[in-house]
């Protein structure tokens, strides 16, 4: 391959703290610090490294109002040899589907490329979708988080390591790719405003809709999917802090947690039986994609499923790319069962689902939002032109059509998604109050077969997991873990969480260090939780971690520095050692067991 062309697209976002909602649940940007997302800092920095490598060239190119040039010329002051801007005034608050759409269209002008490089996703919608729906509009190979490449340019290949839910895959793809890349795979291109500044504004190319014309959408703006803030949930609260010794602050703290699990008695969860069973199947198909080993989250789905079935008169199919039980999916809720035989990889088992859709026609599909629920729900999405809803923590039906809630990427922020398409799609995060009760009586799935066809652009060559990814999702009780606790202290923290029933997650520092898997990272380039109660141990409270927690109903916080960050993102404060309030906890609850039979093993990432 001579010549290799690598895309970056990149965008420009609010910082963090300063991140807030306008009226109409957009991310508010006029007048507000702005900068590259973190996530496309990575993808510049390995594109224009590829480029270099093998004697090629990178462009970058960014989808935004004017102000976006600023991110594009620091880019090209990071050795960038192009830079394009596509910007329309009307662009603000487009959703994935609408801006996917629009770089496909500067793409098809610009190009054509070898590899595009995007970010994970960006930090102020964190969907993750535009990836692979420009993949899917492309029709190219895509592959998510990824840890490492190695280019094979005279074969036209690329081996990935990318980082899962909750392990790791090794693939290798096809040229051209589109490739999601992880926050790790290399440094991030980041200068100073003097390095950038000097930079001629003339270097960056501007493109209107004019000259991409009938490639680009008509309509920008939100799209299909509409967003509504409704409520606050702040990630700057006001602590409460216990007073006296340290002693006599643990105590009050114990206390608080005893009553807290006192008043955890199940009743949030729904079950079957709060509804009645539906009285036909002739109305609209409900569908859930089942992924291998995903029970818990698969149950929740199939659970809201069969309610949604149940209110509109119609069925739910289960569609399956394992040997699930007919009879035990038919108690969780499903009436048919679709198997898919022949995808091993995320794109096949997209186009059979693909093909199914546009043959059944059902009203609403949900998956999990996992890396592999995401690119197949994108790829479904981009395929039919519809939306989709991303990292829904709750579904609800309203008048026939889905309720989607989720918790904003600013600071704390609740807020209710919709779309406006005929056929709906979602993706849902396993939360702790989800659903445990199962249809009543005897049945089974009807089975049908559904045969993919491979597109052969991608080859898995490796793949594991070293955590359950639904384990720190469900935990009622998560012990946040920073640098402050040492590897050969986390004994301390395993006995409290035995003690308490609590998981344990941490902040980046932790992870990297490989003291917990990396699908244990709480945090902007992490991932979110909304656990009742989280303990921050250890750790100083910035606020990319914070961000990740903003959902937690009650946040205690153990630190020896009354001037941590943490504590101004706490509820209750413990100033002290925390070892020495982990022992008095323990010493408190006098629940410390001789041998910790459940403490948690991990498998270090590699």
């Amino acid at each position: 391959m001579a010549d290799l062309r690598v895309l970056a697209l990149v965008k420009q976002v609010p910082k963090l703290e300063q991140m807030t909602l306008n009226g109409e649940g957009l991310i508010r940007r006029e007048g507000l610090p702005l900068e590259m997302s973190a996530y496309c800092r990575r993808a510049v920095a390995k594109a224009v490294e590829l480029a270099r490598e093998h004697g090629g060239r990178c462009t970058v190119a960014s989808l935004g109002a004017s102000s976006a040039e600023e991110v594009l010329r620091e880019s090209l002051a990071w050795g960038a040899d192009d830079a394009v801007l596509m910007s329309e005034s009307d662009f603000a608050g487009s959703d994935s589907l609408v801006t996917a759409k629009s770089l496909a269209a500067l793409v098809e002008v610009e190009g054509p490329f070898d590899l595009i490089l995007t970010g994970l996703s960006s930090f102020d919608s964190g969907t993750g979708q535009v990836g692979p729906q420009l993949a899917e509009l492309l029709g190219l190979p895509f592959a998510a988080a990824v840890r490492e490449m190695e280019l094979d340019c005279e074969n036209s290949t690329v081996r990935v390591k990318c980082e899962r839910d909750d392990g790791w895959r090794i693939s290798k793809l096809k040229m051209p790719a589109v490739l999601g890349v992880a926050e790790r795979l290399c440094s991030p291109a980041k200068l100073s405003k003097e390095a950038w500044g000097k930079i001629p504004t003339s270097r960056v190319r501007t493109l209107t809709r004019a000259d991409l014309g009938s490639r680009v959408p008509q309509t920008f703006g939100s799209g299909s999917i509409r967003v509504k803030p409704v409520g606050t949930l702040k990630m700057s609260r006001t602590p409460f802090f216990f007073e006296g010794a340290l002693e006599e602050q643990v105590a009050a703290a114990v206390e608080f947690i005893q009553q807290r699990d006192s008043n955890l008695d199940g009743s949030s969860r729904p079950s079957f039986d709060a509804e009645p069973e539906r009285v036909g199947s002739a109305g609209p198909v409900t569908a859930v994609i089942l992924e291998r080993d995903r029970e818990g989250i698969c149950r929740d789905l199939l659970w809201h499923a069969h309610r949604f079935a149940q209110r509109l008169g119609g069925s739910t199919v289960a569609i399956s790319p394992g040997k699930e039980d007919p009879k035990e999916l038919w108690r969780w809720g499903a009436d048919e069962l679709m198997r898919v035989e022949g995808a091993e990889v995320e794109e096949d088992f997209a186009r059979a689902v693909i093909s199914w859709v546009q043959a059944r026609k059902p009203a609403i599909v949900l998956a999990p939002a996992t890396h592999w629920g995401r690119e197949i729900t994108s790829r479904l999405s981009a395929s039919q032109g519809v939306g989709s809803i991303s990292e829904a923590s709750h579904l609800e039906l309203d008048q026939g059509r889905l309720i989607a809630w989720k918790t904003a990427s600013g600071p704390g922020v609740r807020v209710a998604m919709m779309s406006d398409c005929e056929l709906q799609v979602a993706t849902m995060v396993p939360t702790s109050r989800s659903c445990l009760g199962m249809r009543s009586g005897e049945g089974s799935a009807v089975e049908s077969l559904l045969a993919a066809e491979s597109m052969g652009r991608v080859h898995i060559l490796s793949d594991w997991r070293n955590d359950d990814w639904e384990s720190l999702a469900r935990a009622e009780v998560v012990l946040g873990v920073g640098a402050g606790v040492k590897e050969d202290e986390f004994d301390h923290i395993y006995r409290l969480a035995a003690a308490i029933g609590a998981e344990v997650a941490g902040t980046r520092k932790i992870t990297d260090l490989g003291l917990l898997p990396r699908s244990r990272q709480i945090g902007i380039t992490g991932r979110s939780i909304s656990p009742r109660l989280y303990v921050a141990i250890g750790l100083s409270g910035k606020a990319n971690h914070m961000v990740g927690v903003r959902g937690a109903e009650t946040i205690v916080a153990i630190n020896s520095n009354r001037d941590a960050p943490v504590f101004g993102c706490c509820d209750f404060g413990v100033v002290g050692d925390w070892r020495k309030a982990v022992s008095l906890i323990l010493e408190k609850l006098s629940t410390e067991p001789a041998v910790l039979g459940e403490k948690i093993e991990f498998r270090r990432s590699l």
